[in-house]
């Protein structure tokens, strides 16, 4: 992605056409470094995640719409009709929010320069027409594979094929909390930017998971480590990364705070007594289908 002179990104993401997109991929967008990488070019970043939501949905899916918000990410979804196609006999799930994202789009148009979709879906080129008329600039992402050609060939849209800068995303770093990382212009300089007390508690989403223990995002710049011994688990874990989810959020207190190293370190311990229980019983699941394996 090039230097962009404008401020400000209006990022829409059609939540379903990308879950395809990345099954197509064969890997996952990290959410937490894609909104670095706009950050990267922009001054501030919107953006915006619909999707539709099932009746039944999972802990998982719960926990990533929550691990979306903590990131910065608003969240829009409706529930998924259930229509029988009269013809057919046969249950049609119905769930589309392409209508939302559009009136959505156009009616923020004055918040942002740069129109910013995530979707393969030939259905929003009307939208987009209408942006550049409107002179905003726009930009789709998606996969060669899964996107309708209109879109790769529609003149004035930048198309940008997630495969080929997925190095670029992944390596993006995260800094600050995620309203700085929005807009960098309200976040304080380094010098200003104070490390917390012991008892300071804040709310951190999954880095990287490590058999001592998970690292986590934080507001201040730093290492954030909430050891194994830190979980509140009383069973013992024998593989965390087996037992820690991606979408997983965790609310956390500062245990101590060292700076002898030029990037400090923070140890904090997990006060979410409902996830400690939660990581608890998947332990228990784990050990049992362990044994079951024998």
């Amino acid at each position: 992605m090039t230097q962009s002179t404008s401020r400000k990104a209006g990022l829409f993401i059609d939540g379903a056409n990308l879950f395809y997109t990345q099954r197509h991929q064969g890997w996952q967008i990290d959410f937490v470094r894609l909104m670095a990488y706009f950050m990267q070019s922009f001054d501030s970043v919107e953006a915006r995640y619909y999707v539709p939501e099932a009746e039944d949905a999972s802990g998982d899916q719960a926990g990533f719409y929550r691990m979306l918000q903590a990131n910065g990410y608003t969240v829009i979804s409706k529930p998924v009709k259930k229509i029988v196609n009269h013809e057919t006999g046969e249950l049609v799930m119905k769930g589309n929010l392409d209508v939302e994202l559009v009136v959505d789009a156009l009616m923020m148009a004055g918040g942002y320069d740069v129109f910013v979709l995530f979707s393969g879906d030939s259905d929003f080129l009307p939208l987009m027409r209408a942006l550049r008329s409107m002179g905003r600039g726009v930009r789709v992402y998606s996969t060669r594979g899964v996107s309708a050609r209109e879109l790769i060939s529609e003149p004035g849209i930048v198309f940008e094929d997630l495969d080929a800068i997925r190095s670029r995303i992944e390596q993006s770093v995260v800094q600050g909390s995620p309203a700085e990382r929005r807009s960098p212009d309200t976040a304080q300089s380094p010098v200003q930017r104070q490390l917390p007390e012991k008892g300071t508690m804040f709310t951190g989403s999954v880095l990287a998971v490590k058999p001592y223990g998970v690292f986590l995002s934080n507001p201040y710049q730093a290492k954030c480590l909430l050891p194994l011994s830190f979980l509140g688990v009383a069973t013992r874990i024998d593989s965390l990364p087996s037992i820690v989810r991606s979408t997983d959020i965790f609310r956390v207190s500062v245990f101590s705070v060292e700076t002898a190293e030029e990037t400090p370190k923070i140890t904090v311990k997990l006060v979410d007594r409902q996830l400690s229980a939660e990581l608890e019983e998947r332990v228990r699941r784990y050990n049992r289908s362990r044994l079951r394996s024998r």
